[in-house]
């Protein structure tokens, strides 16, 4: 395991404004390497923009991230942790769709891993994130697997997607053999591992062809984009001698081996889950996990976490490389999955689609200019986000109509809450999961099954787990209505449209002004600037649905209220002087939404 801890990263000259200066000491060891970079011409505009590294894992829940040291070191605690990130399509190709577009399946048209609505031939590849970055400059690099189906869906195996300078794909049906996989290295097709690596593991291949990479496109002075999307710990071959019968599992890597033998499978409250009788008959038809089932769920875990440790080591890999280049301050680096993985919760004995928590929850951190260290922000955000955060960072332009948002916006202001909700989809239906379409809040899950016309309504603020189900219930019809219409609405959202669910309120501000009476105050409304305390209050079509206001200044709290108008007042000696300043609104309403509005003020 690279030991990148014991020193620290030297900046490259590109990261300190001298994008392609390369020093005399360190142009000797690099000529070796590869050709050194010419240096600007006098007067010439220096590129600053970081590099971007994406890290794709494949069915790897949040929970995970805990076994996966250099992660957590290196990227968990020197940036900001995502607690709350969903999968909008929690299955493989359509939300890998999803990040190479930043749009709902019902807008980039995957809809399946395969077959006449999924897999590589189904997403219009000349129109995707690496085609807009390299038209921004950036030198783009894909390594690891691809959208299911590439290497038999295209009848051209040697073909590379546009937009990609350096292109280093699995090719299926091999992609999740783990022993002996087969490799397109920009056109040209081979078998590994090869005679220079024997008994290689696919996961430490790619852990090692990614330092090389790095090692390879850092000292230039065009920015990179790294795609490293590994297969594990998707279930795959080799079997191994303790695998179940009749289960599937992953192959670690033989070092690693029963490294987790003895640790325990979780048992949440929702674990094998005893009163389904409210659960629709996707859910209440499945058989108990019991005796050999329950084993073999156990063992699937196990090796889940093991194969994580080779991907662990190559993150390693990826930080060593970034270090040794003085790249590692100037570089974004962004770790997640496509969707999470059930383990036994619901009675769910090992898949993905279907719209509880253990398959919808992935991990997602981030490290690199501008993002706040060791931190974790509770905000929701989905996989729809991903393309815009990078075309952020990268200041480049999409060539789509993107549904998500950037994360930057969270991380240039943690305590900003955009009232969004999220739409969660299947398709048509698939693995045998009939069609289905959810709607997700900072509160709340709602989901309606096109099939049996089935509905489901969790209140996660009370029930985390998802035991409960109140399609029934008459205290919750309020909100199951509302939720429903939009959910009607946002179905088929586009672009800016898939963030109408934001509740309509405004910020009201008022100067207080001396009592007319005995223990009365009466207000005015803000001029220029305020002199005196003011008094805070909500207003707005939908100030009838909220539940809750809570007012800041900064860091400091100016008080909250949970009664219409919502009024609190300020006294002036908690207002600085002679500043413009932002006041700011935490909303939350009744049906689960979360928005921040704010209002400037001017102190005298």
């Amino acid at each position: 395991m690279p030991d990148f801890f014991s020193h620290e990263s030297k900046p490259n000259p590109r990261s300190s404004a001298l994008r392609g200066v390369v020093l005399a000491g360190a142009a000797a060891l690099l000529l070796a390497a590869a050709p050194a970079a010419a240096a600007p011409a006098r007067g010439a505009q220096v590129d600053t923009r970081p590099n971007i590294v994406f890290i794709m894992t494949d069915d790897q829940t949040a929970d995970s991230m805990k076994v996966m040291r250099n992660l957590n070191l290196a990227v968990r605690q020197q940036g900001t942790t995502f607690s709350q990130a969903i999968s909008t399509y929690p299955l493989c190709c359509p939300s890998r769709a999803t990040y190479l577009t930043g749009q709902y399946s019902h807008n980039h048209g995957v809809i399946h891993n395969a077959g006449a609505f999924g897999g590589y031939v189904r997403l219009d590849n000349t129109n995707t994130l690496p085609v807009w970055l390299q038209q921004a400059g950036y030198r783009t690099i894909h390594l690891g697997r691809y959208l299911n189906g590439y290497g038999t869906q295209n009848p051209d195996v040697t073909e590379i997607p546009p937009g990609w300078s350096d292109w280093h794909s699995t090719v299926d049906p091999f992609t999740f053999n783990y022993a002996k996989w087969r490799m397109n290295d920009n056109g040209i097709i081979h078998d590994e591992p090869g005679f220079l690596n024997p008994g290689e593991h696919q996961t430490d291949y790619f852990g090692r062809r990614a330092a090389e990479l790095i090692d390879r496109a850092a000292p230039k002075p065009q920015p990179f984009f790294l795609s490293l999307t590994f297969p594990a710990p998707h279930s795959g071959s080799p079997r191994d001698n303790d695998d179940p019968i009749g289960f599937l599992t992953p192959s670690p890597a033989p070092r690693h081996r029963n490294f987790f033998s003895r640790t325990p499978l979780p048992r949440p409250p929702n674990f094998d889950e005893s009163n389904v009788y409210d659960k629709p008959q996707i859910v209440a038809d499945r058989g108990r996990i019991r005796g050999a089932i329950f084993s073999a769920v156990q063992e699937n875990y196990q090796q889940e976490l093991e194969s994580l440790l080779s991907v662990d080591e190559a993150v390693g890999n990826v930080i060593a490389a970034l270090t040794r280049s003085g790249e590692l301050q100037n570089t974004l680096i962004i770790y997640t999955s496509d969707n999470g993985f059930f383990h036994g919760e619901h009675r769910v004995r090992s898949s993905k689609i279907l719209p509880y928590e253990p398959g919808l929850r992935v991990p997602l951190a981030m490290r690199g200019p501008g993002v706040p260290v060791n931190k974790r922000l509770t905000q929701m955000v989905g996989n729809i986000d991903y393309a815009p955060t990078i075309l952020d960072a990268a200041r480049a332009q999409p060539g789509r109509l993107l549904d998500g948002r950037s994360l930057l916006e969270l991380t240039r202001d943690p305590s900003l809450e955009t009232g969004r909700e999220l739409v969660i989809e299947n398709g048509h239906g698939v693995n045998q999961v009939p069609r289905f379409r959810a709607l997700r809040n900072n509160r709340f899950l709602y989901v309606e099954h096109a099939t049996t016309g089935e509905t489901e309504l969790y209140d996660m603020r009370k029930d985390p787990y998802q035991l409960g189900n109140l399609e029934d219930s008459d205290l919750y019809a309020p909100v199951r209505r509302l939720l429903a219409r939009r959910l009607r609405s946002l179905k088929r959202c586009r672009g800016t449209r898939c963030n109408a669910g934001r509740p309509s309120v405004r910020l009201a501000l008022s100067e207080l002004q001396p009592p007319r009476k005995k223990g009365k105050r009466r207000a005015r409304r803000n001029q220029s600037c305020v002199s005196r305390g003011v008094r805070l209050r909500l207003s707005g079509r939908e100030r009838r649905r909220v539940e809750r206001v809570q007012y800041s200044l900064g860091r400091r709290r100016l008080g909250s209220s949970r009664r219409p108008p919502f009024n609190t007042d300020v006294k002036r000696s908690r207002l600085p002087s002679g500043r413009e300043l932002r006041v700011r609104a935490r909303v939350t309403t009744l049906d689960g939404r979360v928005v921040t509005v704010d209002r400037p003020v001017k102190t005298c």
